[in-house]
C-alpha cells in the first residue's frame, strides 16, 4: 500500500501541492476572520481545527465569483493571485496581536500529523482508480468540462444545468489553475476533502467538553469508525461529500454565537451573522440538501432548548419519546428493501463501533444533556426525512423526499461520532475520582477504533461501484478517433431507486458507456441493460431512436452480448476487445 501511495504522490505532486496550497490559504483566511471576531476566547488548537473546517468557504467564493461575471482569468493570473494572497494573509496573521488560552502542544502536533497521514492514506484509492467510480462521476466530469468551456458566466449554467454546482466550480478552478486533468482533479480533491472532513468534529467536541482527548476520539471515530463517509467516493457523491465538510463549520459558528453572544460587541455579532449567512448560502450552493441538514439541526437545538426549561418529569417523557421514535423508525426502515441498506455501515459492518457509541451516549447524556439530545433528535429527524415527500420543487423530479437514503447514510456518521466524543468526555469526568485515569480510557477507545479500522476498513475502490476497466479506456479513445462526431450510441442503463416509495427516479449508467459523452462528446442514449436484443421490437425501438451503435462495457451491468452477436443481420461488430465490444446497428438500413 505504501508503494501505491508514494507512487501517487510522485506522479501527481504538482496537482496535490496546488490543491493543498488553496486549502492552506483558505484556512489562513478563515482563521484571520475568526481571530478578529473571537480574539482570545478560543485556544490555538480550536482555531486550527475550526480554520481547517471552514476552508471550503473562501475556496468556493474564490472559485465561483469570477465565473459570476463571465470573467475567465488565465492560469498564470490565478496562480500569481493565490501565491500573493497567501503571502499577504500569512503576514497579516502573524502580525495579529493575539494571545490565546494555553493549549496542549502535543495535541496540535497530533492534529497536524493525523491530517498528513489521513491525506496520504486517502491517496491509496487514487492508485487503483482508472476514473472516478459510479455513474454520478461521469455527470460531474461533464459539468466541470462545461464550466471550463463556458464563457457566459455562472448564470447561464445555473439556468440550464443546475446540479449542485459548488464542487464543480472548485474543481474547475483547481483544474484550470494548476493544469490538471479533470478526472485527476476530481479524485485528488475528493480524497483531500474526505481526509479533512473528520476535523470538523474536533472543534465542537473539544469546545463543549474542554477535552482534547474527546475531540481526538471524535476525529478518529469519524475518519475510520465506519466505512462511511469514505464509501461516498465509490458512489461518486462528490458534491454531497463536499457539503458535509462545510455543514459542521456553519453549525459550530452558530453554537459559538449562542455561547458567546453577550461577550461579543455589536460589530462582531454582525460580522458573525454575515459569516454564518455566507456559510449557509455556500453550503446550499455546494449541495441543496445541506440546507435540510442545517435546518434539522437548528430545529433539534430549538426543541431541546425548550425541553430544558420543562419540569424534570416532562423532560424524561420527551427524551423517552424520541428514543422510542428512533427504535420504531429503525424497525420500519429495516423492513423496506430499498432503505434497509441505510444501516449497513453502522450495524452490519461495524456494529462494535456503533455499540460503543450507544454505551458512551449514556455518559454524554449525563454530562452534556443539551448537546447530546440535540444529536439524538437530529438522528430521529434524519430518519424521518426519508418519508417526507417534496413535490414539484425540482422540475423533472416528482418523487423526491426531503432526504434520500444515500444522503442520510453518508451523514449519519457525524452525529454518532459527535455523541461518541461527548460520551468519552463524560466517561472521563465520571472516572476522575477513580483509580483509572481518563487518559487511559481515551487511549483504549482510540485503540479500539484503530483495530476495527485495520480489520474492516478498505482504502481502495469498492468492486461494487467500479464501472470502468482498462479496455474501456482504450475503447473510449477508439470511439473518439474512429466514430463520426454525430454518432448516436446506445449504452447500458439501470433503474435508480433510493427513496422510500421505491419509485424509480429514472435510468442511470450501467457500465462505462456513461463516460462516452463526457470523454468523447458523442451523443448517448440509455437502454435497459436487460433489453432483449433478439426481439424485433427492440430493434424497432433502436431504429426509431436513430441509434447507430451499441456499446458493451467491461464492468457493471452490461447488455447481453450473446444476444447481440447472434443477430448478424441486425448488429455488426466493429470493435472487438477481450472485455469490450462496439456494434454497429445495421438492421435499420
Amino acid at each position: 500500500m505504501l508503494v501505491n501511495i508514494f507512487s501517487v504522490i510522485a506522479d501527481q505532486a504538482s496537482a496535490i501541492f496546488g490543491v493543498l496550497l488553496i486549502i492552506v490559504l483558505s484556512q489562513i483566511l478563515v482563521t484571520i476572520a475568526l481571530k478578529k471576531i473571537f480574539d482570545n476566547q478560543l485556544t490555538t488548537n480550536e482555531y486550527f481545527a475550526l480554520g481547517i473546517t471552514g476552508w471550503l468557504l473562501p475556496t468556493a467564493l474564490l472559485a465561483t465569483l469570477p465565473f459570476l461575471f463571465g470573467w475567465r482569468p488565465s492560469a498564470s493570473f490565478n496562480l500569481f493571485f493565490i501565491i500573493s494572497l497567501f503571502g499577504i494573509s500569512t503576514f497579516f496573521l502573524l502580525r495579529l496581536n493575539h494571545h490565546p488560552e494555553p493549549d496542549s502542544k502535543l495535541t496540535i502536533l497530533f492534529l497536524f500529523l493525523f491530517l498528513v497521514v489521513s491525506i496520504a492514506l486517502r491517496f491509496a484509492l487514487i492508485s487503483k482508480a482508472i476514473l472516478p467510480s459510479y455513474f454520478d462521476s461521469a455527470e460531474h466530469y461533464l459539468l466541470i468540462k462545461n464550466i471550463l468551456g463556458n464563457s457566459n458566466g455562472i448564470i447561464t449554467l445555473l439556468t440550464t444545468n443546475y446540479y449542485h454546482l459548488g464542487f464543480h466550480f472548485i474543481a474547475a478552478f483547481a483544474a484550470s489553475t494548476f493544469q490538471i486533468e479533470i478526472a485527476k482533479t476530481m479524485l485528488i480533491l475528493g480524497q483531500i476533502v474526505l481526509a479533512i472532513l473528520p476535523f470538523s468534529l474536533f472543534f465542537i467536541v473539544r469546545y463543549a467538553s474542554n477535552s482534547n482527548t474527546a475531540g481526538i476520539f471524535a476525529i478518529c471515530l469519524a475518519a475510520f469508525g465506519w466505512y462511511m463517509p469514505a464509501h461516498t467516493m465509490d458512489w461518486g457523491k462528490y458534491p454531497a461529500l463536499t457539503s458535509l465538510g462545510l455543514i459542521p463549520f456553519v453549525l459550530s459558528l452558530a453554537y459559538l454565537f449562542a455561547q458567546n453572544k453577550n461577550m461579543l460587541s455589536t460589530g462582531k455579532q454582525r460580522a458573525l451573522y454575515i459569516l454564518i449567512g455566507i456559510g449557509i448560502l455556500v453550503s446550499g450552493f455546494i449541495h441543496s440538501r445541506a440546507l435540510v441538514i442545517i435546518g434539522i439541526v437548528f430545529m433539534s437545538w430549538t426543541i431541546v432548548t425548550w425541553q430544558q426549561k420543562l419540569p424534570r418529569a416532562q423532560r424524561i417523557v420527551l427524551f423517552l419519546t424520541v428514543i422510542v421514535a428512533i427504535i420504531l423508525e429503525i424497525i420500519y426502515i429495516r423492513k423496506q428493501n430499498i432503505l434497509t441498506l441505510l444501516f449497513d455501515p453502522y450495524i452490519n459492518k461495524s456494529i462494535g463501533m456503533t455499540a460503543s457509541v450507544l454505551f458512551l451516549s449514556i455518559f454524554a447524556q449525563r454530562q452534556y444533556p443539551q448537546l447530546t439530545l440535540t444529536g439524538i433528535l437530529t438522528i430521529c429527524f434524519l430518519l424521518g426525512s426519508l418519508f417526507i415527500p417534496v413535490l414539484g420543487l425540482i422540475p423533472g423530479h416528482d418523487n423526491l423526499t426531503l432526504l434520500d437514503r444515500p444522503f442520510v447514510e453518508m451523514f449519519l456518521f457525524m452525529p454518532l461520532a459527535f455523541i461518541g466524543g461527548l460520551g468519552l468526555a463524560g466517561l472521563g469526568s465520571a472516572l476522575q475520582q477513580k483509580i483509572i485515569k481518563p487518559q487511559f480510557i481515551g487511549l483504549f477507545a482510540l485503540t479500539l477504533v484503530l483495530i476495527n479500522a485495520y480489520y474492516t476498513y478498505n482504502l481502495y475502490p469498492s468492486d461494487c461501484c467500479v464501472i470502468v476497466g482498462n479496455d474501456d479506456v482504450t475503447a473510449m479513445d477508439w470511439i473518439n478517433n474512429k466514430l463520426p462526431v454525430n454518432a448516436r450510441i446506445g449504452i447500458s442503463a439501470t433503474e435508480l431507486k433510493v427513496i422510500s416509495s421505491e419509485v424509480s427516479e429514472g435510468y442511470v449508467g450501467g457500465d462505462a458507456g456513461i463516460w462516452i459523452t463526457p470523454l468523447t462528446g458523442r451523443v448517448t442514449f440509455p437502454i435497459r441493460y436487460d433489453a432483449n436484443f433478439s426481439d424485433q421490437n427492440t430493434l424497432a425501438n433502436l431504429c426509431r431512436m436513430k441509434l447507430n451503435y451499441l456499446y458493451i462495457g467491461e464492468l457493471g451491468q452490461n447488455f447481453n452480448e450473446a444476444q447481440i452477436s447472434a443477430q448478424t443481420a441486425w448488429y455488426k461488430v466493429i470493435l472487438s476487445m477481450p472485455k469490450v465490444k462496439v456494434y454497429e446497428v445495421v438492421g435499420c438500413k
